[in-house]
């Protein structure tokens, strides 16, 4: 399973010193509320939103995410 890695993309944000705001602009949000409730992971991002965020931080998209690999059972 694939998750996003919302800490790195915080992490990301901060590390640019770019506001929640300021991204959320970049972005194209009105306002700073969605933009938190995606990092906050109240909301997923988009595909597209994390490939803008790639560009935006110049970092490899697959940063964005955690593998996490499931573990099987052999039972027999």
């Amino acid at each position: 399973m694939v998750k996003v890695n919302l800490c790195k993309i915080r992490e990301c944000r901060k590390a640019k010193g770019l506001s929640q705001g300021e991204v959320a602009k970049l972005l194209g949000f009105n306002t700073v509320y969605p933009y938190h409730r995606k990092e906050s992971g109240q909301q997923p991002f988009t595909a597209e939103e994390l490939m803008e965020l790639a560009q935006l931080y110049n970092v490899p998209y697959e940063h964005f995410f955690i593998w996490d690999y499931a573990k099987k059972r052999d039972n027999m």
